[in-house]
């Protein structure tokens, strides 16, 4: 097995458990995200209020509805990252010679292993927030709601709708958001070889360098991923 593919596989198996832990907050931030009339009854004022009326009014369930998409994307997506990432890392390390990216290299190599994902797995993620969504417009409804769907009913529904191409909707800010996995992996690579020079890492090592390096991410483009 190629150190790729290794590096995609275990990047897949992070997300999926990553994901199914952290799925609650993911529902409650989407749910806060794309809500339009503040002022309604049913509308959430926060988090806490977000969490009450999902667990009251859709039960346990409706905090994990989509989970499956979600599951599959964030497999797919961490797959498909590493993959590219150590990719375009492994061929500047066979240019260069050297065992480390520069600054430069990590950001080039960060983006396009971003751009890749956007594209590939940016259906997944459509479909995904439409489950959710429609979730909570279900939930909502004075008459009986229906039966949840599954994530291959709401991928028919969508291109039956509005079409293959829709499945592509948000794909150019996505694009432009692929500057928060470049500071994200370039904070991690920049991080770990300057730890590294001082002493070996362990794995508490990684999981705080990861921590930081997404916190810092995230931190400098949340605002743009609310717009």
């Amino acid at each position: 097995m190629s150190d790729n593919v290794a590096h995609a596989l275990s990047g897949a198996g992070g997300g999926i458990i990553s994901m199914a832990v952290t799925y609650p907050l993911i529902t409650v931030g989407t749910r806060l995200q794309v809500q339009r009339n503040n002022k309604d009854s049913t509308a959430y004022t926060g988090n806490m209020d977000a969490l009450r009326k999902i667990l009251s009014q859709e039960g346990v369930a409706g905090l994990f509805s989509g989970l499956e998409s979600a599951i599959f994307g964030a497999a797919v997506t961490n797959g498909v990252y590493y993959y590219f990432f150590e990719a375009v890392k492994g061929a500047f390390e066979r240019a260069s010679k050297r065992k480390t990216m520069s600054t430069v290299e990590s950001m080039v190599s960060g983006a396009v292993a971003g751009a890749m994902t956007c594209i590939i797995t940016n259906p997944i993620w459509v479909v995904n927030t439409r489950l959710t969504v429609k979730q909570k417009k279900q939930a909502q409804a004075e008459d009986k709601p229906e039966k949840s769907q599954t994530t291959m009913q709401a991928f028919a529904e969508i291109i039956n709708e509005d079409g293959v191409l829709s499945l592509w909707q948000g794909l150019i800010p996505a694009l432009i958001l692929v500057i928060n996995p470049i500071i994200q992996y370039t904070a991690f690579e920049q991080l770990k070889n300057r730890v590294e020079r001082v002493r070996k890492l362990g794995s508490l090592d990684f999981f705080v360098l990861g921590a930081i390096s997404k916190l810092c991410a995230t931190s400098i483009t949340y605002p743009y991923i609310l717009i």
